[in-house]
């Protein structure tokens, strides 16, 4: 009777028991949530690599409608970035025709320039819409004060000079040296150094604390700022070594990495130790240096 008795009072666990059970799932979740992460970056990388291949593509078929790359700005009128004019080669016609040839900036509907394209947003940082397809952007330019616009995650390589435009000094001129410029657009035969070699775009920089503000993070299709959808590479013009780094560069948000597509139209990624040297290399266009191997 004794031991029927003790048997029918045990019908659930000890505090020990339990204890032990909660240890063992804290484990287990420990163990699976970073291989969780890990899954989701990669696929997060794989798609910001299929975005910049077809930002590649579009601009392969604009050489080929127009016989140049597109300018990183049209200068005439602070009218669009290169990345508005490739969208009918990104099969965003409609969006594109709703900018009327000789407009300025300031004459374009806002809710256009809002306008979230999603080929131009690393998952890895953020997504279209929300507040990244609408927020004011600040300037320098009073007429220009209170544009909006869509920001974006990829930039335009310019070169290592620090501008898209020739730099006048009293020691002479600096031209722009990357595959984009702003007075007069490259030509593929202008890549002498070989389309496989130069970096044609990139991820672009943003630190954590300044996402949608200027000059970090600004409108990608506003040609009146260069410094929203270009960057430069080469010495003093390292890869962002961190998410909360200050600079104008390139970067990402992928751990370690930064991921380019080549003038050829192949995708690359790059380490965020490559070196200024090397990186520059990479940034002219006909510098006429072999090809770093880091």
């Amino acid at each position: 009777m004794l031991r029927r008795s003790m048997s029918r009072d045990r019908t659930g666990f000890t505090l020990i028991e339990l204890l032990v059970v909660i240890a063992i799932i804290s484990v287990l979740l420990g163990l699976l949530l970073p291989a969780v992460q890990n899954v989701r970056e990669a696929a997060n990388r794989t798609k910001c690599a299929n975005n910049l291949k077809q930002i590649g593509l579009a601009m392969q078929n604009y050489h080929f409608n127009h016989g140049t790359l597109p300018p990183s700005r049209q200068m005439a009128n602070n009218s669009a970035s290169w990345a508005w004019l490739i969208l009918p080669e990104l099969e965003q016609d409609n969006l594109y025709r709703q900018w009327k040839t000789g407009a300025t900036i300031n004459q374009v509907q806002t809710a256009v320039l809002q306008s979230a394209v999603p080929v131009f947003f690393c998952p890895t940082r953020r997504g279209p819409g929300g507040e990244a397809a609408a927020f004011s952007q600040e300037s320098a330019c009073a007429s220009h004060m209170g544009a909006q616009g869509s920001p974006g995650d990829y930039a335009a390589n310019i070169g290592t000079t620090g501008a898209d435009v020739p730099i006048y000094t009293l020691f002479g001129t600096i031209n722009p040296n990357g595959p984009f410029r702003a007075v007069t657009p490259a030509r593929f035969e202008d890549i002498t150094d070989g389309l496989s070699n130069t970096f044609l775009v990139g991820e672009k920089h943003v630190p954590f604390n300044q996402m949608f503000k200027f000059p970090w993070d600004c409108g990608m299709f506003d040609g009146h700022n260069p410094v929203c959808n270009t960057r430069c590479a080469g010495p003093g013009y390292p890869l962002a070594n961190s998410r909360m780094d200050q600079g104008w560069k390139f970067g990402s948000y992928h751990p370690g990495v930064c991921q380019f597509a080549f003038c050829d139209g192949s995708v690359r990624t790059m380490q965020n130790t490559t070196s200024e040297r090397s990186l520059g290399v990479f940034a002219q266009r006909n510098d006429g240096m072999p090809t770093p191997v880091e």
